[in-house]
This record gives C-alpha cells, sequence and structure tokens, in this order.
C-alpha cells in the first residue's frame, strides 16, 4: 500500500489520545494510511508519492462545525443582511437603501437585527410602515426566534386581533392595546403563520447561496457540518435545496443533518417518521440524516428562554415546550428508532428536560444514543455534574462567550452565569463546538470560538469586558476537540473522521502557525493554508 501523499515536518496534532503528535501522515485516496515517525513513512513511498513539507504549518483534523444550519442559512440569508453591532437608525437606514435600490421586488426579507435594541415588548411595524407600507417586510433577529413584520405582513397572512396564538407565552404575536399584531413575531409556530403565506424565497439563488457559504466554510478549515435542521414550514424547500447542491457536488463537507426542527410535540412520531425516511436516501459518509432536534424554548435576547426566574423587566415567566416527563417520552422513541437526539435549551428549565430525557434514554440501555444539549447557555449548577452522569454532550457557540453589559437588563444576575463550559468539561461531559450559522452574529470560523472559548471575551479587543465567571474558560486543546473529535462523536462519525488515525478519511486543515504555541489572544489572526476533505484540496490560500 502506497502513499498518493505525505505530509511531513510541522506541527502535526492528531487529536487522538493514544499519540497526540505525529511526524508524518501518509494518505492514499481518500483515507490515511499512516501515521507516526518520519522514519516509519518511508516504506509506505515510492517515486510516485507527493512529498508535502509542512515547514513550520500546523496540521490538524478538519474542523467540524457541531452546530450550524446550512440549508436554513442558504435561505434566509438571500436578501438584508443585519450587522449585530448595527444601532436601530442603522438598521432603519439600511433597510431604507435595500427597499430603494431593489424597487422590482414584491416582498422584502432579512436577517440578524440585535434583539436586544428593543425592551420586552420588542420590534414596532410602524417603523418598517414608514418605510414601505405596501410590501410585506418580515426579518429575524439575531437569534432566529424572533421576527420584525410590518402591517402588510401581518394582513396578506392574515394575522389579525382575532388570530389566536399558536402557544401562548413562547410562540406568539406581540400586540398593540386593541389586540392587534404589534411588529413582533416571537418563535417559530408564529414564524410560520407569515411564512407560509408569503413566498420570500428564489429557489435558484438559495442553491447558489448554500454553495458559495460552503466554499467560505472550507476557506475557515471546515471539513464536516452538523445541520440543526430548517423550520418544518419549508420542509419542501429543504429537500430541493439539498439535492440540488448534493447533485452539483458543490458541497464541500460532510452532511449529517435532521431534516425539520419539532415546534409542536404533537408531532414528535410525525417528525420520526419522516427522518426515517430521509435515513433511507440520506445514509453514507459524505450525506447522513440521523438527528431528531428538538427546539425547547426560545433565546434569552428575545425573552422567550425558559429559566427558573421571572424576567426583571416585566416579571415573565416562559415554559418550555417539553416539560421532563413529555422530553422523557420523545427522546425515548427516538432512541427506539437508533435515532440520535439534539434538544435546543437555553435556560435552565429547558435543560432539565434535557436531563430527564438523557436519564430515561440510558435507564433504558440506548447507551449509544447521543443526546446532546443544544448551547448549554444557562444550567442550574446543580445539574451540570448530570451532563456527565448521563452523557449528555454540552453544545456550544465560542463566539458567544464574550461579556455583554446590553443583556444585564434582560437577565439580571443570570447574565453573568453562562456558558459554564469549564464546570460542564470536569463533570465529564464533552463539550462540542458549532458556530449556530446563520446566526453566529460575531462568525462562524472555528479559530474566533476556539478563542473565545479560551478567554471568554471578544476576539480582536483587548479591553473588551470578559464574560463572568472568568474561570469558565478552557484550554485551546479542549476548544479543538470541540471542533474535531467530539463534534463527530455527536455526528455518530467517531469511528471515520474527527482525529488524524489510520484508517479514518483524509479530512485536514493546515494553518499557519502552531495554535497551542502562542498567546490565545493571537489565534482569531491565524490564516487557514489548506483545507483537506475526502483527500481532495478544497481551499488553498
Amino acid at each position: 500500500m502506497k502513499a498518493d501523499k505525505l505530509y511531513v515536518n510541522g506541527y502535526i496534532f492528531t487529536v487522538d489520545k493514544e499519540q497526540e503528535w505525529a511526524e508524518a501522515v501518509a494518505v492514499q485516496g481518500n483515507k490515511i494510511i499512516y501515521v507516526g515517525d518520519r522514519a516509519g513513512a518511508d516504506a509506505f513511498c515510492d517515486d510516485k508519492t507527493e512529498i508535502r513539507d509542512l515547514g513550520t504549518k500546523m496540521m490538524l483534523p478538519g474542523f467540524i462545525d457541531g452546530h450550524c444550519h446550512p440549508v436554513m442559512a442558504a435561505h434566509v440569508l438571500s436578501q438584508i443582511v443585519f450587522d449585530i453591532d448595527w444601532t436601530l437608525d442603522e438598521c432603519l437606514m439600511q433597510i431604507k437603501r435595500y427597499v430603494e435600490e431593489h424597487p422590482e421586488s414584491s416582498s422584502y426579507f432579512g436577517l440578524g437585527y440585535a434583539e436586544w435594541l428593543f425592551d420586552e415588548k420588542g420590534p414596532r411595524k410602524e417603523l418598517l410602515d414608514n418605510i414601505c407600507p405596501d410590501k410585506p417586510m418580515f426579518f429575524l433577529g439575531s437569534g432566529g426566534h424572533e421576527a420584525w413584520a410590518n402591517s402588510k405582513c401581518f394582513e396578506e397572512a392574515g394575522i389579525t386581533s382575532d388570530t389566536p396564538d399558536p402557544l401562548p407565552g413562547l410562540h406568539y404575536f406581540s400586540r398593540d392595546e386593541e389586540g392587534n399584531p404589534a411588529g413582533h413575531v416571537v418563535e417559530g409556530r408564529s414564524q410560520a403563520m407569515i411564512m407560509t403565506k408569503i413566498d420570500f424565497f428564489d429557489a435558484e439563488s438559495v442553491v447558489n447561496i448554500m454553495a458559495e457559504n460552503s466554499a467560505d466554510y472550507a476557506s475557515m478549515g471546515v471539513t464536516g457540518t452538523a445541520d440543526m435542521g430548517m423550520y418544518a414550514y419549508l420542509e419542501k424547500q429543504y429537500y430541493e435545496a439539498l439535492d440540488a447542491v448534493r447533485s452539483s457536488g458543490r458541497y464541500l463537507q460532510r452532511f449529517v443533518g435532521c431534516t425539520c426542527h419539532v415546534e409542536d410535540q404533537n408531532l414528535v412520531d410525525l417528525r420520526i417518521e419522516a427522518l426515517i425516511k430521509a435515513r433511507e436516501k440520506y445514509n453514507d459518509d459524505r450525506f447522513r440524516m440521523n438527528f431528531l432536534k428538538i427546539i425547547n424554548d426560545g433565546t434569552m435576547e428575545s425573552r422567550s428562554a425558559a429559566i427558573s426566574e421571572p424576567y426583571p423587566e416585566d416579571g415573565s415567566v416562559v415554559k418550555p415546550l417539553m416539560n421532563e416527563e413529555q422530553a422523557a417520552k420523545a427522546g425515548l422513541k427516538a432512541a427506539k428508532a437508533g435515532l440520535d437526539v439534539n434538544m435546543h435549551a437555553i435556560g435552565d428549565v429547558a435543560a432539565k428536560s434535557v436531563i430527564a430525557m438523557a436519564k430515561a434514554i440510558r435507564q433504558a440501555g440506548y447507551d449509544d444514543c447521543r443526546i446532546t444539549c443544544s448551547h448549554s447557555q444557562y444550567i442550574a449548577p446543580e445539574d451540570i455534574p448530570l451532563f456527565g452522569k448521563y452523557n449528555i454532550i454540552a453544545n456550544s457557540t465560542g463566539v458567544w462567550m464574550y461579556g455583554n453589559p446590553l443583556m444585564d437588563k434582560v437577565l439580571g444576575h443570570i447574565n453573568n452565569e453562562t456558558f459554564r463550559m469549564r464546570s460542564l468539561i470536569d463533570s465529564g461531559a464533552k463539550m462540542a463546538l458549532g458556530s449556530d450559522f446563520p446566526v453566529d452574529e460575531y462568525g462562524r470560523e472555528p479559530l474566533r470560538s476556539i478563542q473565545m472559548c479560551a478567554t471568554r471575551k471578544m476576539y480582536g479587543q483587548p479591553d473588551a469586558p470578559v464574560l463572568e465567571p472568568a474561570d469558565e474558560v478552557t484550554t485551546v486543546r479542549e476548544a479543538i476537540e470541540g471542533f474535531t473529535i467530539n463534534n463527530a462523536y455527536q455526528m455518530h462519525m467517531e469511528d471515520v473522521i474527527g482525529s488524524i488515525e489510520v484508517g479514518k478519511y483524509a479530512d485536514f486543515v493546515i494553518l499557519e502557525e502552531n495554535i497551542l504555541d502562542i498567546p490565545p489572544e493571537r489565534i482569531y489572526e491565524v490564516k487557514v493554508c489548506e483545507t483537506i476533505m475526502d483527500g481532495v484540496t478544497t481551499y488553498s490560500a
């Protein structure tokens, strides 16, 4: 067995606990056939082997984005993309500019305004009516769990004072004094009541954007994506876009997904059936479906996360979609069907449902079911050890780990008790990192998240506030594991990707510097030199 390529020298960090560093890696086709010292590699080489001298560069397993929405992103990024740091006046100015530049559009859509720009009542429709009163306008907030609509949007969707909220207190429309929708649309089932009535997307543009986003991922060193789903009301568009980009060969990452979210506990059985059917078509190491994704609460920014204390601004209390008993039943159904389970849980009450689900699954003997708590933002201190006990994967996003005083008014003391990753890791939990793209806010680049996991402050801003508790930082090594082997484990693919080991796929990222040997504050500046997926270069600087 002779190698097509041999990578030598540099800093080859394998993320394999048995052999963390290597002098040489040999590749034949799309598989790794040797990892070890330079002398041992000679047996795998002949005169046709291409020798790649890494010099002083660093080679790692390819990064895996463990929580993203690449199909959804291609839809919601197709028009206006807000900057998270824009003021309200800047948002309105950019909306006005876009409308003036696109008079031919029959509707306007966008993503990304900072949800903390508004009070607990959320954005108001009148601000948009002043810009465009005669065409529907619908903009998702930075977390994707709330939206801002104008009067025409509600009119065309048939949302009036007589329209009941789909799930009062969690999926709802903010109302004015007369009971009419005021402009603030909270959570997916409310959004669905508008987006199933108004078509905001162009299919060809969506496929092109998905391919472009994939190429951008490759430039960031990403070779795998865990797709955490699409709104159920766009299921048809989801498959159309995925099939088109798959057949074109323009998707440059491995794709493991869940099709659509569960946002209605009465639809668990239907979603499981849909996943089993999808798995018949998507079940190889390039495209696979195996997650049941449950959206159990909202976000703190939109005041829809299920936390154990009333929100300071108005004393409101939010309950999760599924209580502990309901979550346990749903999780057991998924485990029995051979699926892995991923539950969105921002607040500590929602996280308790994840724990109850995991306990039921483990006690039933489904030890190999991968259970992920998406985001793991605020977990009650007494619940943290249970993540290790029940083998719950703690998913999170590094670029969210920064001090944000603007959230003090929304959360009070809770604002400085979030993302306890150090404690979760010490409890025995695996930390899996992702971007939540397209609601990543400060970039989906893994290197930025790795840095912010290890510093708990905004990259590129030396004087930025640290997210307390400051001692909840991770090591850089742990953050690398969070973007490689732990995400591979979450995707049920740790036997073939996630580390540089013989028999695994040749998925690598080559960096210009050894990020384990520089100050963590510099990691975001390190350039990606090359990305290899399945033995093929997908990006080269």
